[in-house]
């Protein structure tokens, strides 16, 4: 059996498992290997008790003897840790986390110590730590079949604005515009039911949304919309700034009020252009004057844009900043016609009073199809009634009925209906007599949790319909919309929500390299950095790549910033020269802080990865995410990748450790390496740091920002290291390429985490059982994201509910 290259999850791979049966058979022991324990087999519970204890009192006893009770029993408990008062296999189960890293430490040779006088041998540790794998974590699949619980949870954030936009037509965030309170998040997530409670704070934050909401998408004076203006940022030379716009068939004017932005008696042009084409040039003077232009136009969005035309100046000789200052773009029109109203007003009110339709009339065509795509339900008569009751009494007491309206949205988007994913059952499942009742889910609760796992919104128009034909309770459907809703560009929640937070790019936010020492750290560059991450999870998701691609990815994306970063080309230029700060450009600050913007910023290049780089562990997010302010920190960075891609983090550091920092201060000559060298003495510190170490040192190339450097001050970059298993490198790519095609180990990280982001909550010992089947079901296709996906919808806690008790 292959020695694990690190501390991975401690669960049952298939080759472990027969290798350990085979052993332990061999050598004429009674294990649990051996023994398929089912609830009506007394006989062979007992045999398996039986063994247990007897390993308990035996094996591990003698084990715990040799070679670990000299620093943990009696009055010696490093780590305050006594493996001496385990006599009982309910203290063994009802430890699990620190048995888990007790086995976890024995598998990889971290434990015991490398200087302790006597070491198990490869059989003792795999033995033991088999042991310890089964009786610690196995759950007998075909007896506890419990899909978990659920918790009745609110929208988080990006849900809530997610659902508004695919609910209403709209582009804008309320939760941003309002100012949502954060959302907690627990097990890594901001999805998980258990924390996302409904403060006071965030249910009045849910009313001013919900009025704001109504305000904009129901148009109440049509008049209104004939005269448009929107601000707009200064441009520079070079540079342009564009508004879209609604427009009906008919003739507009288009106004610009502007003025050039400096000092002297001197006009530029301005071009403005609809759509891409330019309409007319205006020379802007440094009055702020009116310019406009009549254009007859089609109905639909058009966008307006400005471009500072020409460089007459030049920037070497003159320190003036070269800029136009807008007060305000905008539109008056059409001259004959009702201005255009907005797709979400449109959609929305599908119907009117008349002659013909009385107020609950219209309220009903209004309000029945909202209803059912707001609750993601059937709509029942008392959720109709409540609303349309609402509207009746708002136009009896004055208003108009599009106010009416209003307040009938409102209350909609205000309702538990709406800002809960409550989850209906269907029919209950058969289940093993003694077992916890379970309920299968409904469609439209099953298609509430498809949409919300995969786009972080509601269903879409095609999975209501299948709920309603009660089709989403076939698995083969269930796999077919997972795969077309991968395809869809919504999917992109996946990457951002899911892939982000695995990877803790929400913490990109906190970080803040020093600006003395890394001058172009901006929120720009942040940006980017977070940009790049995603779009390079984006298209592992969207070409369906393997799982193992996160690691070992040969492409990238930059803009013409991260180019710079990287020092690399950008599309066959030098980036350098795309800054506007650089020759014929304005300066806009002094030095090389990069606050300004560069030509094409937004425009984003595929690239095969440069040299020295391949996959999210060497992109700059990543490498700044496991960064000190002013230095590299090779502990995080070997911690981060433990606890994120391997799922495997190290115990906290005893008590009584010593800092790092402490021995950085005493040995501030040496290099890093040679800090840490010396901080591993103390036998407190060596196990965990054993681990860490190599591979953090492994990326040490990369500086506290991810650029690639030889040197660290006088010292040169040592970046070779050897893992546990004894495994060696000489640098990052030679690491990665050991990490890589060990995917069984992260893969089943990412597997529990994917189940628990699509559960929205944490998982339990009993769901290693779906762990193991999604597993096993997508290793022939190396572990997609599409495979895992498929695997995850058709699972038994996905689709079921334990029975609620009344």
């Amino acid at each position: 059996m292959m020695k694990p290259l690190i501390g991975v999850s401690p669960h049952f791979l298939a080759a472990r498992f027969q290798f350990c049966a085979l052993f332990l058979a061999a050598s004429g022991a009674c294990s649990f290997f051996s023994v398929a324990i089912s609830r009506g087999d007394e006989s062979a519970q007992a045999a398996a008790i039986e063994a247990a204890e007897q390993f308990l009192n035996k094996d591990l006893h003698e084990f715990m003897s040799k070679y670990c009770f000299d620093c943990h029993s009696g009055d010696t408990t490093e780590a305050d840790i006594d493996f001496s008062q385990y006599t009982a296999l309910e203290q063994l189960t009802s430890q699990r986390p620190r048995w888990n890293q007790v086995r976890g430490l024995i598998e990889i040779g971290a434990m015991p110590p490398e200087e302790h006088d006597v070491q198990p041998s490869m059989a003792e540790r795999e033995t033991i730590t088999a042991w310890i794998d089964r009786i610690v974590n196995t759950v007998e699949c075909d007896v506890a079949d419990d899909p978990g619980r659920v918790t009745v949870r609110r929208l988080n954030n990006t849900e809530y604005d997610n659902t508004i936009r695919d609910l209403l037509s709209v582009d804008f965030s309320p939760s941003a515009l309002v100012s949502f309170p954060s959302d907690a998040v627990g097990n890594g997530f901001d999805n998980q039911g258990d924390v996302l409670t409904l403060s006071p704070m965030q249910l009045e934050k849910y009313l001013q949304a919900a009025q704001l909401i109504s305000s904009r998408v129901i148009v109440q004076d049509r008049e209104s919309l004939r005269s448009q203006k929107v601000s707009s940022h200064p441009i520079f030379v070079h540079e342009s700034t564009s508004k879209t716009f609604l427009f009906a068939d008919g003739m507009y004017e288009l106004k610009v009020r502007m003025d050039y932005g400096n000092e002297r008696d001197q006009t530029v042009p301005v071009a403005l252009s609809v759509d891409g084409e330019e309409v007319i040039r205006w020379d802007v003077g440094e009055r702020k004057k009116t310019f406009s232009v009549e254009r007859e136009m089609t109905a639909g969005e058009h966008a307006l844009t400005l471009t500072f035309v020409e460089d007459t100046h030049n920037p070497r000789k003159d320190d003036n900043e070269r800029r136009i200052d807008f007060e305000y773009i905008g539109i008056d029109g059409p001259m004959n016609a009702d201005p255009a109203l907005p797709a979400c007003h449109v959609r929305l009110l599908v119907a009117e009073p008349s002659d013909e339709v009385s107020v609950e009339e219209a309220a009903e065509r209004i309000f029945r199809p909202l209803i059912r795509r707001a609750f993601r339900r059937p709509v029942m008569d008392a959720d109709l009634s409540r609303v349309i009751n609402l509207v009746k009494m708002a136009t009896e007491q004055g208003e108009s009925f599009r106010t009416a309206v209003g307040f009938g949205l409102q209350s909609v988007l205000i309702s538990p209906n709406f800002l809960f994913r409550i989850e209906s059952a269907g029919a209950p499942s058969e289940g093993l007599e003694g077992v916890l009742p379970q309920e299968r889910l409904d469609d439209h609760a099953l298609a509430s949790r498809l949409s919300y796992f995969l786009w972080s919104s509601m269903p879409d128009d095609e999975l209501l319909d299948l709920a309603d034909q009660g089709k989403l309770v076939d698995a083969a459907v269930l796999q077919n919309q997972a795969t077309r809703m991968l395809a869809d560009p919504r999917s992109k929640a996946l990457v951002t929500r899911f892939f982000g937070q695995l990877l803790g790019l929400d913490n990109l936010k906190e970080v803040d390299p020093a600006k003395d020492q890394f001058p172009m750290w901006n929120d720009y560059l942040r940006t980017a950095m977070r940009t790049e991450v995603e779009m390079f999870c984006s298209e592992i998701v969207r070409q369906d790549l393997p799982l193992r691609t996160l690691l070992d990815g040969g492409f990238t994306y930059i803009n013409p910033r991260l180019a710079e970063h990287y020092g690399l080309d950008f599309d066959g230029r030098d980036p350098r020269d795309m800054y506007q700060d650089g020759p014929g450009f304005p300066l806009r600050r002094r030095g090389d802080d990069r606050e300004g913007e560069y030509l094409d910023e937004d425009r984003w290049l595929r690239i095969d990865v440069p040299e020295h780089r391949r996959g999210v562990l060497t992109q700059s997010a990543v490498l700044t995410l496991t960064s000190h302010p002013t230095c590299t920190s090779p502990v995080k960075r070997g911690k981060w990748i433990l606890e994120n891609i391997l799922g495997d983090p190290p115990p906290p550091a005893p008590p009584n450790a010593p800092s790092f920092e402490e021995t950085k201060k005493a040995h501030g000559n040496l290099s890093l390496r040679e800090q840490l060298a010396i901080h591993r003495i103390n036998p407190s510190c060596a196990s965990c740091h054993r681990i860490m170490d190599p591979i953090g040192l492994g990326f040490e190339n990369f500086d506290a920002v991810g650029r690639w450097r030889d040197r660290d001050g006088v010292h040169p970059i040592d970046a070779a290291g050897k893992l546990a298993d004894g495994s060696t490198f000489s640098n990052a790519l030679e690491l990665v390429g050991l990490l890589a095609p060990r995917e069984n180990y992260f893969a089943r990280h990412i597997t529990e985490r994917l189940l628990t982001y699509a559960l929205g909550r944490g998982l339990e010992p009993y769901d290693n059982c779906t762990v193991d089947e999604v597993m096993e079901a997508s290793r022939g296709r190396e572990y997609r994201v599409s495979a895992l996906v498929e695997a995850i919808v058709i699972s038994e806690p996905f689709r079921n509910r334990r029975t609620l008790v009344e």
